[in-house]
């Protein structure tokens, strides 16, 4: 079967508050979307693109169904499944990648426990962001004036595990050696000063 070049287009009037039929929840305008060249349904370029085509049943542009090997254990989430949804524990479509109900998003089809979705590490564009913030507050650190703050934010973070909605259980483990390493400068520069204006 002849692959179809994908198209990307903006979510205009004719798609938004559609369902995208991979995640199941609404399409807003101004979204990156495709419609599936054969039954015309609108996605979202991500799902469309994480399910290597259209999610309609019998569709021509439906990725290929692959024979799992019965000598290994498959999970299989099935056409027209559902799942629980592992931060709000609702019912969604076994297909989704985000809750409609509660908007969490997952990175995976698979059933996940509440576990493992609340200790996931930051990954795309959220980990980005979460690396800016830790990377800024560990650079007040090298200011000196500004030490005493960053120590606030640092020991909030990570005795409390929250702070400016960072988890520091969700940093990798690359980020909270900056964040420990922040804290240490802090603490050594507010003692010297603390020491300066007590001997001033």
């Amino acid at each position: 079967m002849e692959k179809k070049e994908m198209r990307v287009f903006s979510a205009g009037a004719r798609s938004a508050g559609k369902l995208c039929a991979v995640c199941q929840t609404n399409i807003v305008t101004g979204e990156a979307i495709v419609y599936c060249p054969d039954c015309s349904l609108p996605f979202h370029r991500e799902c469309w693109e994480e399910n290597r085509g259209c999610s309609q049943y019998g569709c021509k542009s439906a990725p290929e169904t692959i024979k799992a090997d019965t000598a290994a254990p498959v999970t299989m989430t099935g056409w027209g499944g559902d799942k629980a949804c592992p931060a709000c524990g609702r019912t969604i479509k076994a297909q989704a990648l985000k809750c409609r109900f509660c908007g969490a998003a997952f990175d995976t089809r698979e059933q996940i426990t509440k576990e493992e979705y609340v200790h996931r590490e930051y990954d795309g564009p959220e980990y980005i962001s979460v690396r800016n913030k830790i990377v800024a507050t560990f650079l007040l650190s090298a200011t000196g004036c500004f030490s005493p703050i960053a120590l606030v934010i640092f020991c909030i973070l990570i005795f409390r595990g929250r702070f400016g909605g960072i988890e520091y259980r969700r940093l990798p483990s690359a980020l909270k050696a900056v964040a420990v390493v922040g804290l240490c400068i802090d603490c050594l520069l507010t003692v010297i000063m603390l020491l300066l204006l007590l001997l001033d």
